[in-house]
């Protein structure tokens, strides 16, 4: 997993003078299955889409299997499966039409493969699309990416709208099929037990910054939320860096902190606290401490 399928540096996104993306750096080897989380709204579609080269960053750069952005090539883009955000498909087409659609303008495209999906998911190629379920459009969605046999699949909030066991089905499907010839995956998400489930790595947006960056077991152990008691009135400003959330109530602090290590930790005892507790996080607590407004 030596070769970086996508690179992001310095990328910065504005709105209507809405400041969007601050400063987002992002790498994903080879083979790795990264889950973005952020709460609606958060950026994570705006990520993809400057990655697909759909919109344009405001400042900073990003790479797709090597290949600048805004320069992806057709043949760059059929290496790409892409699901987007509410399986948007042609209501009025019947879903035969639709993989034909699909099927002739692909430049690689695996039958046997699409239909055992097909089979598999048990979808009407006789109806149309408006009439198939949340479910049913996600599934066809998946075949129709997966059967250009892609070489990184990007999925954007794909379990949308599903309920539970649907949407259970729909990631372990995914990740099983694409596994299976260790190709990559980027998926986005707000549903933590998602990316918990199928995740190699995981990054955290809130705020416009990606303010988690790491593997699932390292979220576990770097995020500490601490209850800190002080002689006096707590600090409003302990210097520390990657400060996810912070409270203050006279004497009492309650911190949250991404990457925590032992140099944050001395810098934290020169302060010289009573006390310094640990607060258990589970890792529903975890995505809500990084996601909740500061």
């Amino acid at each position: 997993m030596s070769e970086n399928v996508v690179t992001i540096n310095n990328l910065v996104k504005y709105y209507d003078g809405r400041h969007i993306l601050k400063d987002i750096n992002l790498t994903i080897p080879q083979g790795c299955v990264y889950g973005l989380l952020g709460r609606n709204g958060a950026g994570k579609t705006t990520i993809i889409r400057i990655l697909m080269g759909l919109e344009s960053p405001t400042r900073g750069s990003t790479t797709l299997l090597g290949a600048p952005s805004h320069e992806l090539t057709p043949a760059h883009r059929a290496r790409v499966g892409y699901v987007a955000e509410g399986h948007h498909l042609i209501q009025n087409y019947r879903v035969s039409r639709i993989v034909d659609l699909y099927r002739s303008l692909a430049r690689q495209w695996d039958q046997s493969f699409f239909q055992s999906l097909i089979d598999m998911f048990r979808l009407p190629m006789d109806r149309k699309v408006k009439e198939l379920s949340n479910g049913m459009r996600a599934q066809l969605n998946l075949a129709l990416a997966m059967a250009i046999k892609p070489e990184v699949l990007i999925l954007d909030d794909p379990t949308l709208g599903l309920d539970t066991i649907a949407r259970r089905q729909f990631l372990e499907l995914a990740i099983d099929l694409i596994q299976q010839d260790g190709r990559t995956i980027l998926f986005s998400s707000h549903i933590l037990s998602d990316v918990e489930r199928v995740a190699d790595r995981i990054g955290i947006l809130t705020a416009g910054k990606l303010v988690v960056d790491c593997d699932l077991e390292q979220l576990k152990k770097r995020v500490k939320k601490l209850r800190v008691i002080f002689p006096d009135a707590a600090p409003h400003d302990l210097h520390l860096t990657e400060i996810i959330q912070q409270q203050i109530t006279g004497r009492e602090m309650i911190l949250t902190v991404a990457n925590w290590n032992q140099r944050k930790q001395a810098l934290l005892n020169t302060y010289h606290p009573e006390t310094c507790d640990e607060i258990t996080l589970t890792l529903e607590d975890l995505f809500i401490e990084c996601t909740q407004p500061r």
